[in-house]
This record gives structure tokens, C-alpha cells and sequence, in this order.
């Protein structure tokens, strides 16, 4: 039985009228949404109250709330048989106390990637994607990202500045209530923030005794979503279901886009049933791609046909190239004390944050970009008086932009429904070795001076982070970039991607933030050209 919900909200959307048929897929959609994650919950929210009809397509199924929340029914013996089939996902750092079927089957959902590289894919199908595994940290680019080339003398420079994009950062923030404290630091523009965080006693030690040390090194209170407002099945997806204009149609997977012959524009999307493995269609005057950096790329690339025989939005030849993530070194250990007991709570909804420092105004260093800290001290809130517990501190190591790093095709390998896979190619280079060498000195001398002591250091390796960005990205020239400054395809230009793939460079800074922005934002142009009768 497929899910299929319209018109208005119920109290919760587990509530949804229950379908067997397809006969939503009948009618022409002003516009196609793929995914549910945390953009293509905005797009369908932003689309969809602006009186838009809109079909939003998804390629998992829809997880009860109290499922998705509920770990205590996942056994030592149940999460071992599911990591069998998940050797890629129980690679998330987190895995161990999520529920294993927030996280794809791995057996189901192969890619490949290229030879003496390695990339760990994590990923999420269901309705609200990766939101219902997302720690909620919400941090702002500056224009010392978006207008990294000038900065660093490397790469090209967003399309945009921070002043375009701080109204959009605002109109998220104040809907999923993010919570911070002002600081006044260009590289880490102040957001709105409904309540302010708050540092335990050890944090606010540490706080104390770096920034005497080393007076441009801030510690500040993690900047975060808190609480459920970070599942966009009790926000964006709830919002956009309210609006009566919103139709929802999981468990079918997209495997390319349908275009017409005669002016190469993007007619709709060509689906898979996820259960009968049926092939069948949808349509819409606009298609916007949510689907995940690596996801929305790949189905690009799947999309070759005599008008785009490279794949759609590749006349550039940058599709698929430029894919970055963050890597990252972390420190820890144990500290011990009296401590009150404090209910659990994910980290990321409270702990601290080192922002860039390094390589700002001058570029100094030995290498270009920077990197950011978060951590917590202790480092999580299962504590029980008296007992050790676990500090940590982890830098984010910004990754440089390169054509040599890319998703591709893999012509030999299909998953479960019959769709070429991805082949995914990201090495770090010798920048990113000396980032994560100078993020190390400086961890290790900040944790020795307020007298931690740790016992492990760990890396990750590429995608392990979870913070893939890249491969479609924006740009002002359409020779050089996949997008325009509205993430609009130069292409094809009823074809938006909204999601991570747009991005330019990386930053030190956790982006989901940044890809809900200029999510918002390309929906308001979409709406726009709605209204101007410009997609026909």
C-alpha cells in the first residue's frame, strides 16, 4: 500500500489517508519536488503556501515519529543483524545510538568509488531524509566563504554575497527557533535567535582560560536547532501539508528526468516503485532537484539524451566535479568530578564552538582556507555523578574545491531498481593535510593549557562527516557552473537544485544551515517566475 497525502494537515503527519493507486500521477503539477529532506521540506513548504500545486516525491517510506525517536527496541543482537546489511552506514559516527532504519541497505543502494579512493556514503530514505539523523547545528557562512577567491586566491567566488543571502538565513532561523548567542564575529555572522544557549561549568572554565590565552580564539555556545523542529516531519513537511496544496508520494524511487525533444526542457521524472518495482511517470511545468548532493547529481547524469548527451546541466562540463566535504580530526578523553545529573540530549543542542581564526584577514599559515571547532566538555549527557565521562573537541577542515574530485556513472553496477549507480571520487590533498596538522597543534595546546587530558585521536575519511557539498555548482558564467546565482540550470530552465550540490566551496561551517537559506531563497524566484508566466 503506497502512502499518498493531500489537501490539508491532520494533528500529525502519521495521519495520512492511506492509497493504492496512482492516480495523483494523473494530473500536471506547476512543480515536482524531489526529496523530503531538509531543502526539499522548504521548497515544498515554501511552493505550496504560496498556492503552487505540488507533487513531492520521495524514495523512502514514511518512519512513525515514535519509531524514528525510539532506540530502546534496537538490541546489541538486532542492531548487529542490521549492520550486516549496512557495512557503509554503521560507519556514522552516530549509528550506534540511531535507529539502524533511518540509514539506507547498503546491499540495496550500491555505488562505487574510484581506484586507491575511498568515500563512505551515508544516507537516508525516508520521508524527511537525513533530518531524522541531523544533530540540528545551524552556523552561517560569512562572505569570507562566499567570497573565498578573493580571500584565498583559489577556486571562484559564489554568485553571491552574505548580504543577499542574511534575509533567507533570518526567515529559517526564526521558524526552526535556533539557538545562540551574539557575538559579533565577521566570520561568523550573528543569526536570529530565540533563546540563547548555555556552556556547563567545565565549558565556561575552558572559555575562560583560551580566550585570555589566545585572544582571537572565541569559544562560544554551539549555535543549534533544538528539540523536534530538526525533523522536518514536525515542521517544513507538517507546514507545506497544512497549506491543501501539497501532495505527498513516497517509496518511489527517480531514476532520470523526462524532456521534451523539441526545446530540451525538463516534462517531468521517471519512477520506480520502491516495493513492485513498477516503472512510471510523473509530470510538472517545474522539477526541483532535493534529492542530496550525490543523489541529485547522479540522476542528472542518468538523464542523457540527444538534447543533453553529457547529462542535463552539463554543457559546462562541471557536472559532477568540484564535490567536497569536511574532514576532520578529533580529540578526546575523560574528565572527572562531581557533575549534576542532566537529562540526554544529542550533542550539537548544547557544547561549544572554536570559529575559524585562522588564515582571515591574512593568509599566513602555509595553507589556504581554515577551520572551525565544536566539541563538549563532557561530552555528552549520559553522566551519572561521580562516574568518568567524555570530553571532546573536533575540527571541521575546510576542503578545497578541485575537478578532480567527482561523481560519476558507473556503467557496470545497478541497485535494486535497475538504476546506474554513482562512483564517487574524493581525495584529500597536501592543503588538507596541513589543515588538519595546524588544527591538531592547536587542539592539543588548548586542551593541555585548561588541563584535559586525552587518550584518542581519530580522523574521518572522505563523505564520514556527512557534510558532501558540491558537484552542480552555482556560478555567473554559464561555461563555468551548472547553476545560476538562483540555482536555476543554465540548461535547462524550468530545472532547480536546491539542495548541497550547489555549493561553491565548503567552508569550515556545518552547512545544512547554508543549503535551507538558498533553498528558500530559489523557491521565492521560482515563485516568481510562477507569477511572471515564465514556465510554460
Amino acid at each position: 500500500m503506497r502512502i499518498v497525502a493531500e489537501g490539508h494537515a491532520p494533528r500529525a503527519l502519521e495521519r495520512m489517508s492511506i492509497s493504492a493507486n496512482r492516480d495523483c500521477l494523473q494530473r500536471r503539477y506547476d512543480a515536482i519536488v524531489v526529496g523530503t529532506g531538509l531543502t526539499g521540506s522548504w521548497v515544498a513548504k515554501e511552493l505550496s503556501e504560496a498556492g503552487l500545486k505540488i507533487l513531492v516525491i520521495e524514495a523512502g517510506h514514511l518512519v512513525p515519529l515514535h519509531d524514528a525517536i525510539d532506540t530502546q527496541m534496537w538490541t546489541p543482537a538486532r542492531r548487529k543483524k542490521a549492520a550486516g546489511r549496512q557495512p557503509v552506514q554503521s560507519r556514522h559516527p552516530a549509528y550506534a545510538i540511531q535507529n539502524p532504519q533511518l540509514f539506507v541497505d547498503d546491499v540495496d543502494n550500491p555505488y562505487s568509488v574510484g581506484e586507491g579512493h575511498e568515500f563512505v556514503w551515508i544516507r537516508g530514505r525516508q520521508v524527511g531524509g537525513r533530518s531524522l539523523i541531523w544533530g540540528g547545528v545551524a552556523l552561517r557562512f560569512s562572505d569570507y566563504e562566499f567570497r573565498s577567491a578573493d580571500h584565498c586566491g583559489t577556486g571562484i567566488n559564489w554568485p553571491l554575497s552574505y548580504s543577499e543571502i542574511a534575509p533567507w538565513y533570518e526567515k529559517v532561523e526564526q521558524f526552526l527557533h535556533v539557538r545562540g548567542t551574539r557575538e559579533n564575529l565577521a566570520q561568523l555572522p550573528d543569526g536570529f535567535f530565540t533563546a540563547a544557549a548555555e556552556l556547563s561549568a567545565r565549558e565556561s572554565d575552558f572559555k575562560k582560560t583560551i580566550e585570555e590565552t589566545w585572544p582571537t580564539r572565541k569559544v562560544i555556545p554551539c549555535r543549534a536547532v533544538a528539540g523536534l523542529a530538526r525533523n522536518t516531519l514536525t515542521s517544513t513537511l507538517l507546514a507545506a501539508l497544512g497549506s491543501g496544496n501539497m501532495t505527498l508520494f513516497p517509496d518511489a524511487v527517480v531514476s532520470h528526468l523526462l524532456i521534451d525533444s523539441d526545446d530540451g526542457l525538463v516534462r517531468g521524472v521517471a519512477l520506480t516503485d520502491r516495493e513492485t518495482k513498477d516503472v512510471f511517470e510523473a509530470w510538472g511545468r517545474v522539477v526541483v532537484l532535493c534529492a542530496s548532493t550525490i543523489e541529485s547529481v547522479r540522476i542528472l547524469l542518468n538523464s542523457r539524451c540527444r538534447e543533453h548527451p553529457d547529462g542535463v546541466g552539463n554543457s559546462s562540463g562541471c557536472l559532477g566535479k568540484y564535490i567536497m566535504d569536511h574532514a576532520s580530526v578529533t580529540l578526546e578523553g575523560q574528565t572527572r568530578g562531581p557533575v549534576t545529573f542532566a537529562p540526554a540530549q544529542l550533542v550539537g543542542q548544547r557544547g561549544i564552538s572554536v570559529p575559524r581564526y585562522v588564515n582571515l584577514d591574512r593568509q599566513d599559515r602555509g595553507f589556504v582556507g581554515g577551520y572551525g571547532m565544536w566539541g563538549s566538555i563532557p561530552c555528552n549527557s549520559f553522566e551519572i555523578t561521580g562516574q568518568a565521562r567524555r570530553w571532546f573537541l573536533t575540527s571541521q577542515l575546510e576542503v578545497l574545491p578541485n575537478d578532480h574530485n567527482t561523481i560519476t556513472i558507473d556503467p557496470e553496477r545497478r541497485d535494486a531498481w535497475n538504476i546506474p549507480t554513482a562512483r564517487v571520487c574524493l581525495q584529500y590533498g597536501e592543503n588538507e593535510a596541513l589543515l588538519k596538522a595546524d588544527a591538531l597543534s592547536s587542539m592539543s595546546e588548548m586542551a593541555a593549557k585548561a588541563g584535559l587530558e586525552w587518550d584518542c585521536e581519530t580522523s574521518t575519511v572522505p563523505g564520514q562527516f556527512v557534510h558532501e557539498v558540491g558537484g552542480a555548482r552555482m556560478g555567473t558564467d554559464r561555461n563555468h557552473s551548472v547553476l545560476n546565482r538562483f540555482n536555476q540550470c543554465w540548461d535547462a530552465h524550468n530545472l532547480f537544485l536546491l539542495d548541497g550540490s550547489c555549493f561553491v566551496t565548503s567552508g569550515w561551517q556545518n552547512p545544512s544551515l547554508t543549503m535551507m537559506a538558498l533553498a528558500v531563497r530559489g523557491a521565492a524566484f521560482l515563485v516568481d517566475g510562477m507569477k511572471k508566466r515564465l514556465f510554460s
